[in-house]
């Protein structure tokens, strides 16, 4: 079974995981743990740690806020595992892809996938709108 967690500073986890929730229905096997103020480092560390170790399916996809933050720090210490991918950066169109993609593609071509959407995901809207108008 392929599963993901969400690690994000406060809320953000809860409230992509609910509006992804709103386009695809209920996401099975995506987990949320946020990191909050006062929270102890060390801590969530150990949580972290006691969710990936208790995976044992076939891949485990993580999703962080910001590449160098506590949550993408956190990570780090697994990724020498085969079956964890991790991203950073997370946002709606890249959840929904995984989402989409976890019941039909192998977990390295889920990790291409999720990749390219996120960056595809990003649009200048003055420019694209600009663009359009020009056509």
């Amino acid at each position: 079974m392929i599963e993901a967690y969400i690690l994000t500073h406060g809320e953000l986890g809860e409230a992509l995981l609910a509006s992804a929730e709103m386009i695809v229905g209920k996401m099975e096997d995506v987990h949320v743990l946020g990191f909050y103020p006062g929270d102890s480092i060390s801590l969530y560390r150990q949580k972290v740690e006691q969710h990936i170790q208790s995976h044992s399916g076939e891949a485990l996809f993580i999703f962080t806020d910001i590449f160098g933050g506590s949550c993408a720090n956190t990570v780090m210490r697994f990724l020498d595992r085969d079956s964890v991918y991790a991203f950073a950066g997370v946002n709606l169109p890249m959840l929904i892809a995984f989402y989409s993609a976890k019941f039909t593609l192998k977990p390295e071509a889920i990790r291409d996938m999720i990749g390219k959407e996120g960056v595809r995901s990003v649009i200048d809207m003055k420019r694209e709108w600009q663009e359009r108008k020009e056509e």
